[in-house]
């Protein structure tokens, strides 16, 4: 009697395993009909009105009407983006939080500092929309024509010379603080919570030089910049007079990469819903246009 009732308790188990597991890939496509039910958040770890802030609302913008649902971007600048990816890598894997966000944040910021997420597990890649136009600027009235006077009069007025970027542990910082090892001058780094106030000081005469990732493009265009480097693996086909550092001897690896993401976990039938709203988005003209 016992080894039947052992029997008939372990048949009642298998059988209650193997309906769960039915039910998980079942729940997941009910949770996948009704996607997107309510707002969906994208993080952006940069100020508005930078190069991320603004391509991240534009695919935002387009999204939405694939969507019928608003695409709210968050800024939550500070740390390299590492603040905001601490944030999603801790939501709830539902689809309704994302991040955009440069590469790097993954793949160079955590070996500068600790961060609140793993780099590798964290996050499940969406799409990749864009690549940076890193390029070193300074004013149109600055004394150097070129990328190695620059550095020169660096060496030569040790902790005088000062460069702005979008923040402390940002590729930017990372290239030119290696750029000042190479080199060995003495400078100073102006880290803002974006690429337009990182820009502006450079504007307004309160740093030497600005290593931007788009937010420089119109005031290099406007003329009140002079671009002396581009941080990319060939030169940019609308500036092909700037030369890109690998030219000027710095064998940098040039990871331009921007990503958006979710965090891991998420539903596979929600991640295809998202995936292809991106990509239409990224397709769209109007994105082609901004870009």
């Amino acid at each position: 009697m016992r080894e039947k009732m052992g029997f008939v308790k372990r048949c009642l188990v298998f059988g209650l395993v193997g309906v769960f597991c039915l039910v998980l890939p079942i729940q997941g496509v009910g949770a996948a009909d009704k996607f997107p039910e309510k707002p969906i958040k994208i993080f952006v770890g940069f100020s508005a009105g930078g190069t991320v802030d603004l391509g991240t609302r534009m695919l935002g913008s387009l999204m939405s009407e694939d969507l019928g649902q608003p695409i709210i971007v968050v800024n939550k600048p500070g740390a390299a983006s590492t603040i905001a990816a601490a944030e999603v890598a801790g939501s709830n894997p539902d689809g309704y939080t994302l991040f955009s966000f440069p590469v790097l944040v993954t793949t160079l910021t955590p070996f500068f500092t600790k961060v609140k997420y793993d780099p590798l597990n964290s996050f499940e890649p969406l799409m990749s929309p864009w690549a940076f136009p890193y390029a070193i600027c300074v004013r149109q009235d600055a004394p150097w024509k070129t990328f190695k006077e620059m550095i020169e009069w660096a060496r030569k007025n040790p902790g005088e010379f000062s460069i702005s970027t979008p923040g402390a542990g940002t590729p930017q910082h990372a290239a030119f603080e290696w750029i000042a090892k190479a080199e060995q001058i003495q400078y100073k780094h102006v880290p803002y919570p974006g690429g337009l106030p990182a820009a502006t000081a450079l504007l307004g005469g309160h740093v030497k030089a600005h290593f931007g990732s788009g937010s420089h493009l119109p005031f290099l265009d406007s003329g009140q910049f002079r671009a002396l480097a581009t941080y990319s693996p060939a030169r940019e086909p609308k500036y092909p007079d700037i030369p890109t550092l690998a030219e000027l001897g710095y064998s940098l690896p040039a990871s331009r990469i921007q990503v958006i993401a979710a965090p891991k976990g998420v539903p596979e039938p929600i991640m295809i819903i998202l995936e292809d709203a991106f990509n239409k988005a990224a397709k769209h003209n109007a994105f082609k246009g901004f870009l």
